[in-house]
């Protein structure tokens, strides 16, 4: 065999040597399963609902008497990061984090089209209040408060120049229901304005108020007038059977403003007749009490 044949000879085997090495690498290649990636973690979103009771509490603790560490209103996008506390998450919203009720929540993931929460502007059909209580308030079940867009936080009092309660309203209109009557002098947090009236928070309840009859400047002292006459009585029952607090304002998430414990069964003066608060008369005492108590 010549010197050539056996160059031709050994790069053949070379070659034949070169490919058995190779080929299981490409088949390991070519029959090995692709992997699959990991999957995407999705951080869990909400929107509060619209609701008749206007804003929504955010709680320190996942339970309804914890305190309140804020309030959202409807439309309001928030991170959800809890869902260990059965209805309550652990949300963070407007630069604070809380528990909320996912009653109150449309729940989706980011990057998916968020839920658009219906909201009800329509007020309230009303039906007549008790027929002896002789007042002009007639009771509203529900009432859909209304809400605009927050723009302010201003400190205001109510004062009304001949005196009288200032009524708080679902809607920006002596048309729509009144909620609640505050005093001359009641704290009020104006929280939005538009033409004559404004949209308020008193205590933790919400509504519209006249701008007119609100003031920068706490009003003075009035010149003592006529105690208010009795427009009825009424007796204080309790579902417990226990007593009912008679309260210096209409604020009851404290207790710096009770007056006096009224046990169950007594028989008061009713002064004016409100939707959830009325004013009346014990033992000489004049205050408010919430009006589901009284029969």
């Amino acid at each position: 065999m010549d010197k050539k044949r056996i160059k031709k000879f050994l790069s053949f085997m070379l070659a034949l040597t070169l490919l058995s090495a190779v080929l299981p690498v490409i088949a390991d290649v070519s029959t090995a399963p692709e992997a699959s990636p990991a999957p995407e973690t999705k951080q869990l979103m909400a929107v509060v609902k619209y609701t008749p009771y206007g804003r929504i509490n955010m709680r320190a603790e996942p339970k309804e008497d914890s305190a309140r560490v804020g309030v959202l209103s409807g439309g309001t996008l928030v991170k959800v990061y809890d869902q260990g506390a059965g209805r309550w998450v652990l949300v963070e919203g407007e630069g604070k984090t809380g528990y909320m009720s996912t009653n109150f929540l449309e729940l989706f993931y980011e990057g998916e089209t968020p839920p658009i929460p219906v909201k009800t502007e329509a007020p309230a059909t009303p039906t007549p209040g008790p027929a002896s209580s002789g007042s002009s308030y007639a009771s509203y079940e529900p009432v859909n408060v209304l809400s605009w867009p927050v723009t302010e936080s201003t400190v205001m009092y109510v004062d009304t120049a001949n005196r009288k309660s200032l009524n708080l309203r679902a809607g920006p209109s002596t048309w729509y229901t009144a909620i609640g009557s505050y005093r001359v002098g009641t704290r009020v947090l104006v929280l939005a304005r538009r033409g004559d009236w404004a949209y308020v928070s008193v205590g933790d309840r919400l509504g519209f108020m006249m701008l007119t009859f609100l003031s920068y400047d706490m009003p003075g002292p009035f010149p003592p007038g006529p105690e208010p006459t009795p427009v009825g009585t009424k007796t204080v029952s309790h579902p417990w059977g226990s007593f009912v607090n008679l309260r210096s304002s209409t604020t009851t998430d404290t207790n710096k403003n009770i007056l006096a414990r009224i046990p169950h069964g007594t028989e008061v003066e009713l002064l004016e007749w409100g939707v959830w608060y009325s004013l009346i008369r014990y033992n000489g005492i004049t205050g408010y009490i919430v009006t589901r108590y009284l029969k």
